[in-house]
């Protein structure tokens, strides 16, 4: 296995589902992984679970969470290589019927956050002369469902914002990507599907893999397995793409 001793990843939304599986997919090629989330109990099972893992609690909506998150990690890896904005909230509404609040709330955390971050992350890949970040976008960024005018909006959003950063610092050897994710089987599905809708998150689960060609959920390993692949500082000639990894579920027009 390649020597990746003196690598280091900063995830944020890192304490489980996507999150958790890419700090252990990383931590398992040996990088050092900084784990950035607010839920301190999953971040504590977490860093049980793999020797170069740590962690730090985080609230993406506060600008000094995310700063406090780099500077723990500057403090505590021998360099950082890559950033992983693993952020996303949903609030549901038409546009008449959304609070603005709501609207606000849901730019700050999926947008925003990943704006703020990559304004840290960047000064430090600058010094360091590489790095590589990975933005967070969704298979929504493309298509809409009813009631998801915020969460799209501010997901195509992400993928704006990363061209910008791939485009202005190109010349200073940083790249910039995201991903769109389609449904993921994650703990979010099983909140979403009992708390929300008053379902199993089996028939859930079984009823959305229906609208994928693939017929089946992602795992969150295949999500992780995509940010190792974009992070990788052998692919330097890849920025400023958007990739899709949804099973299909946005090239079916009809099933």
């Amino acid at each position: 296995m390649k020597d990746n001793s003196n690598k280091g990843i900063l995830i944020f939304g890192g304490a489980r589902g996507i999150g958790g599986e890419t700090a252990k997919y990383f931590s398992e090629r040996n990088w050092n992984v900084i784990a950035a989330d607010i839920l301190d109990k999953e971040l504590g099972e977490l860093e049980k679970s793999g020797k170069n893992i740590k962690t730090v609690h985080c609230d993406v909506a506060k600008f000094e969470d995310i700063e406090n998150a780099y500077k723990f990690a500057e403090k505590e890896l021998p360099r950082l290589n890559g950033v992983f904005n693993n952020v996303g909230i949903a609030r549901y509404g038409t546009v008449d019927k959304l609070s603005l609040e709501d609207w606000e709330f849901t730019l700050r955390v999926n947008l925003t956050a990943q704006f703020i971050s990559s304004s840290f992350a960047v000064p430090i890949f600058k010094r360091n002369g590489s790095g590589s970040i990975v933005n967070t976008a969704s298979v929504l960024a493309h298509m809409n469902q009813k009631t998801t005018a915020a969460y799209s909006a501010s997901k195509a959003g992400v993928m704006a914002l990363t061209r910008g950063i791939a485009v202005d610092h190109a010349l200073d050897g940083i790249r910039c990507n995201s991903i769109s994710p389609g449904s993921i089987n994650t703990p979010l599905l099983k909140i979403v599907a009992e708390d929300i809708m008053g379902r199993t998150s089996e028939d859930v689960a079984a009823e959305w893999a229906e609208f994928h060609p693939v017929r089946r959920l992602g795992r969150p390993e295949e999500i992780a397995a995509l940010v190792y692949f974009l992070i990788n500082d052998e692919l330097g000639f890849i920025t400023g793409s958007d990739y899709k990894i949804d099973g299909g579920s946005s090239i079916q027009l009809f099933k």
